[in-house]
């Protein structure tokens, strides 16, 4: 399999027939060889480069739920042993398998999106616990969500209804992301466009990062007041 289009924060899935271990770095061969031989999925991460579709190889990931500190691994794979390939999970996908406690808060994040026109994607933490079933979320987890926006998306409404959103039930980290591909951190974002006076955000895309002007961003997204 040789998708033509993986983003970051896809989800993929490389033959376990394969040695995973080839494309780890030494120390974390048994790792990766581990990962992909239980069918879990790795997670698209950053490229380098301006050829990201056309390259053989891509950069990929996978964190472990070791404690104190979380072990990343990072894999160089060949696109040819890409078996699968999906976008993470909507939250009206992962909500199911979410904290008890998170659940009305959840239920009121729904209603904020379908009222704004986004839809909402998992990643990090509670994408990793649902694929493997292990241990990652915690009291202090955070919900990451990449929010994805287009010209219908009332972009004002659904930042100040983030802002507004009680941090407890659960915290909501992550990203909005345009059309173009470039991503925000959704609180930089909302701190941009409430206050007026920050003219640049860091933005990140499939390949890079770097300062993009708030309004080159918001553009084709930020409906009138």
């Amino acid at each position: 399999m040789n998708p033509s289009r993986l983003r970051r924060h896809d989800l993929v899935w490389l033959d376990p027939a394969i040695d995973a271990g080839l494309f780890a770095a030494a120390g974390q061969r048994d790792l990766a060889r581990d990962w992909v031989s239980r069918a879990f999925p790795l997670v698209v991460a950053r490229q380098s480069g301006n050829l990201i579709q056309e390259a053989e190889q891509i950069m990929l990931g996978f964190t472990l739920p070791s404690a104190p500190m979380r072990t990343r691994v990072l894999l160089r794979a060949d696109r040819a042993a890409i078996i699968r390939h999906s976008r993470p999970l909507p939250l009206s996908e992962a909500m199911q398998h979410a904290p008890v406690g998170w659940r009305a808060g959840l239920e009121n994040l729904c209603t904020l999106l379908e009222r704004t026109g986004t839809e909402a994607r998992v990643y990090g933490s509670l994408s990793s616990e649902i694929f493997t079933r292990m241990r990652y979320l915690d009291e202090a987890s955070d919900l990451d969500l990449l929010l994805e926006c287009g010209a219908s998306t009332r972009l004002r409404e659904l930042l100040a209804g983030l802002e507004d959103f009680p941090p407890q039930v659960p915290r909501i980290d992550g990203e909005v992301l345009s059309a173009s591909g470039w991503a925000v951190a959704w609180r930089e974002l909302a701190s941009a466009v409430r206050t007026g006076t920050q003219r640049q955000v860091l933005a990140k895309s499939d390949r890079e990062a770097r300062l993009i002007a708030v309004d080159e961003f918001t553009q084709p997204i930020l409906q009138p007041a």
